[in-house]
């Protein structure tokens, strides 16, 4: 994620496809198995800000305005904390998995340190 290359591909996306990996791809787009099913398991945080998101398509195929994806981030939901801990821990396990090991603390609602 975000790699000290400067490359912008997403390193977890299947095919030839190359993605631009972001926030916003990383919350919404990247159709990695892993975080698809992570998406599933939270996907009542998903399905009232976005129609196309289903158990059966668990990514988006096109970009959503700042709008949406903020609105998203801002729910008052305590499990969008849960959601977004695990996603990082994808995300960074790709290249470490002692960074992802860390507490971080995001899940039990307490901000960053």
């Amino acid at each position: 994620m975000w790699h000290e290359d400067g490359s912008c591909v997403c390193d977890q996306c299947p095919g030839e496809d190359e993605h631009v990996q972001n926030e916003v791809h990383a919350l919404l787009i990247c159709q990695d198995h892993r975080v698809c099913e992570l998406r599933k398991h939270f996907s009542f945080l998903f399905s009232p800000f976005f129609e196309d998101f289903s158990a059966a398509q668990p990514f988006l195929l096109q970009q959503v305005n700042n709008q949406l994806v903020h609105d998203f981030l801002s729910q008052q939901n305590n499990r969008l904390f849960l959601f977004l801990s695990e996603l990082m821990d994808l995300f960074v396990a790709g290249r470490d998995q002692s960074a992802a090991d860390q507490p971080n603390y995001l899940a039990e609602g307490h901000p960053p340190l």
